[in-house]
């Protein structure tokens, strides 16, 4: 979501969010290092700050969660009056950290004043980026209230960076309303996630949008649809050179199990599912139950 050229500088400061991959966090961390420097020298705090609570991001997504907080208490003693929008991030990357480590209680606080504070100041892409960590870390009967509020904003905001939220805000809310059985609702907000992709040539998010739609018509029970689906996007994967998906395989396989059809063999696409998904770390941390049932369906 963020822009795509690191060079670019704002206001002579480099665009360092354009730093960011969020599956490599120790990578980007070097590269916000590598830029501490000449943020230093600008004489810039409130960006020299910001950077800091990126890096903080890159310690919460490591698990490096102590680390995290240390340069977050950092960046807190260097706040004035006239840095806002570095207290904005503070708070979202407190929260961020605290919910990554399961303190939700104490997350939700942060991501609620971050809220308030972006709206006050109109920092309306950071209001969108708590209030979608607030749908984040609610229990599931209040997330939708929130998805919904980010939504409104993004929607009737004329900063880029908040409308540049909108396909991440109806995924969201798409899976909110799959775990509560709004089967319909769901889909048709992972339509338009496909839509925005597509017009805007963003072809990885329009093969995850694929994927979502060919889930949402298995759980429809709608399994000869969903075959078809996901089969044609396998192809289409393949046809672009992306990488094999382990998430896609898993789904053949659910699939090929719930169809029975004595010509698919169920049993390769879960082997091929187990041995890409196992080299994920935080499935092998946080679903290891799921991996060992994808070992035992392969026969392995």
């Amino acid at each position: 979501m963020e822009p795509a050229n690191p060079e670019s500088p704002m206001n002579g400061i480099p665009d360092f969010m354009a730093c960011w991959d969020y599956t490599q966090p120790a990578a980007t961390a070097e590269r916000f290092l590598a830029l501490l420097p000449q943020l230093t020298e600008s004489g810039d705090l409130q960006a020299l700050l910001e950077l800091k609570t990126q890096l903080a991001r890159t310690h919460s997504l490591c698990s490096q969660f102590d680390e995290a907080h240390t340069l977050l208490d950092e960046v807190e003693q260097g706040l004035t009056d006239a840095t806002p929008r570095a207290r904005l991030r503070c708070l979202l990357e407190r929260g961020r950290s605290f919910n990554s480590a399961g303190r939700r209680s104490e997350a939700l606080p942060c991501f609620e004043k971050a809220w308030q504070l972006a709206l006050k100041h109109h920092e309306d892409a950071l209001a969108v980026d708590a209030a979608h960590m607030m749908a984040i870390a609610l229990p599931s009967a209040e997330q939708i209230r929130w998805h919904q509020q980010a939504i409104t904003l993004a929607e009737r905001s004329k900063e880029e960076g908040a409308q540049r939220w909108l396909p991440s805000l109806w995924n969201n809310l798409s899976w909110t309303l799959f775990d509560q059985g709004r089967l319909d609702e769901a889909m048709t907000l992972q339509h338009k996630c496909l839509d925005w992709h597509e017009a805007h040539e963003r072809v990885k998010q329009a093969f995850i949008a694929r994927w979502s739609i060919g889930r949402i018509l298995r759980e429809q029970g709608k399994s000869d649809e969903a075959w078809v689906s996901q089969l044609a996007l396998q192809e289409a994967m393949d046809e672009a050179g992306q990488a094999p998906d382990g998430y896609l395989f898993e789904e053949l396989g659910e699939l090929a199990l719930l169809r029975q059809d004595p010509e698919v063999n169920s049993e390769e696409f879960f082997a091929r599912a187990w041995f890409l998904l196992s080299q994920e770390e935080w499935l092998v941390r946080e679903a290891p139950e799921r991996l060992a049932r994808l070992k035992r369906l392969a026969k392995l």
